[in-house]
């Protein structure tokens, strides 16, 4: 059945209501991350730079000393990378936090009157093992476009000097840009995580879960979020066509998880989860003092 102009006009209020809501939820936390991926592309370039200038090219001086250049000092590099990777994932982790309390606070068990904390969702497994792929997906990518700047640099004649300013003037020009979306992109990570792992304490108490993909309001154009969000209430476990159980789809992705329990099954109102009764929607707060 066809949606009217009306359904669809509240559709959308809604999801801009819930949009705005998580955004302003989470805003502390970009800022954060924002802040901290900055700081880290910032000291990944001078280590960067002491690793060109401490690069071995000895071996670079017969045919094809482009290329042994260019490998000698990406070898450098990744090594400089590595060595950082603690220290990374150190400095990423207060953001991803400070989104993770946000989504506790906001999402999962708030909707039914339960308030949970960090240890309810094993928040620091999850900063452990995230963080670390993080991290390393973002060197992963630093490489890649050190890699080309390698490339063209050596094809076009430079000097490693030359070479060394414009890896530095890459990291500086990525390092706004760059770390706005990995702000916005992990916030979403930390508030899906925190609403699936609640579902499942949902799901442990005997709840009947089902989850859904929210359409953000600020898509400019039809991708895959939207195949996902047509998809309507699925269970938990479901994977989206797109390969994954939930936002974030894509770098700025404004697409939201919710779940909630099966309206279609009958549901044992009154079990504990956490110590605390879960309410139904729109019935108050049966853990109110």
């Amino acid at each position: 059945m066809a949606k009217t102009k009306l359904q669809e006009v509240l559709d959308r209020a809604l999801a801009l209501s819930l949009y705005q809501h998580r955004i302003d939820s989470l805003r502390p936390a970009m800022r954060t991350l924002q802040d901290a991926g900055r700081r880290m592309f910032t000291a990944q370039a001078y280590d960067s730079l002491l690793a060109v200038y401490g690069a071995d090219l000895s071996e670079a001086t017969k045919e094809e000393k482009d290329d042994r250049k260019a490998a000698a000092i990406l070898l450098a590099i990744t090594a400089a990378l590595a060595l950082r990777l603690s220290r990374d994932v150190a400095l990423l982790q207060p953001g991803l936090e400070q989104a993770l309390t946000a989504a506790v606070v906001n999402a999962g068990l708030a909707k039914y009157g339960i308030r949970a904390d960090l240890r309810s969702i094993k928040a620091q497994e999850w900063l452990a093992a995230h963080g670390a792929e993080l991290v390393t997906g973002i060197n992963q990518f630093t490489r890649e476009q050190m890699a080309i700047v390698l490339r063209d640099g050596f094809a076009a004649g430079k000097s490693v000097d030359d070479i060394a300013a414009d890896l530095m003037f890459k990291f500086n020009d990525m390092s706004w840009p760059r770390a706005y979306r990995i702000a916005v992109t992990e916030a979403n990570k930390a508030w899906t995580y925190a609403e699936l792992e609640h579902a499942k304490l949902m799901e442990d108490a005997g709840f009947l879960m089902v989850k859904q993909w929210l359409l953000g309001p600020t898509h400019p154009r039809m991708d895959r979020c939207d195949e996902a969000a047509e998809m309507g209430a699925v269970p938990l476990s479901h994977i989206y066509p797109n390969g994954i159980g939930g936002p974030p789809d894509h770098p700025h992705c404004g697409c939201c998880l919710t779940s909630y329990p099966d309206t279609g099954q009958s549901q044992p109102w009154g079990a504990m989860v956490l110590g605390l009764t879960p309410t139904p929607f729109g019935q108050g707060d049966a853990n109110a003092a």
